[in-house]
């Protein structure tokens, strides 16, 4: 199956506090971007990368193509949107493969096995995601009430990549932007248009880089 990845870059990192956008914030001498991209750009069922980046970013893919040569994986650098879900919708309209995995940049010790682990688990439904297992406890609370408390045995904590078949994200994508739903993930809106989707396990160690102590922890793990 032919399988394109897109990578998001484009939030700001507000939340990280960092002069440039998140994804171009540098641990162990190089971007996040650069450590999300390489990962997936060497899976073997990835047949091309496209990254959603911030408008007037383009240039910071070249750093990328002069690392690797011609690597004719790396395509274009796309603007992003105001949202992420504005994002992947740009992604996906560069997207020409069967497949697509959605990743996002933040996610820098992403691996190879994680984009083929999630692609095998895609192929029975047409959509799969990572998880881990929570464990914490928790609940919904209203102020300063707690309304409930979950069942944590029947909760997971979702990671990326993510994989769907190419028509079937387009067209989750397509509805939520009728009916102007915006998701927290991909798999939200694929949920609502019927399609079941798989999951398979996640890492503990892809954790998504937030605020600015991430940095630090992720900076003690490749030192």
């Amino acid at each position: 199956m032919s399988v394109a990845a897109v990578v998001l870059a484009a939030g700001a990192g507000i939340r990280m506090r960092s002069r440039v956008p998140k994804a171009l914030v540098e641990v162990g001498g190089r971007s996040l971007l650069h450590w999300s991209v390489g990962a997936l750009a060497s899976a073997p069922s990835v047949d091309a990368v496209h990254c959603v980046v911030p408008a007037g970013y383009e240039p910071a893919l070249d750093p990328l193509r002069a690392a690797w040569g011609a690597l004719g994986r790396l395509l274009e650098a796309i603007p992003g949107g105001a949202t992420r879900q504005a994002s992947v919708r740009a992604g996906l309209a560069a997207v020409r493969t069967e497949w697509v995995l959605i990743h996002d940049a933040a996610r820098c010790f992403v691996e190879v096995r994680d984009a083929e682990q999630v692609l095998a688990a895609a192929r029975e439904t047409g959509a799969a995601i990572p998880v881990i297992p929570i464990s914490d406890t928790i609940k919904e609370i209203d102020g300063d009430r707690v309304v409930r408390t979950f069942n944590r045995a029947r909760l997971v904590q979702v990671q990326t990549p993510q994989a769907f078949r190419t028509s079937v994200l387009r067209e989750a994508h397509e509805k939520a932007e009728r009916d102007g739903f915006e998701g927290t993930d991909c798999a939200s809106l694929v949920e609502r248009i019927g399609v079941t989707v798989r999951t398979c396990p996640g890492r503990p160690e892809n954790w998504k880089l937030t605020w600015p102590e991430d940095l630090e922890r992720a900076r003690e793990r490749l030192g």
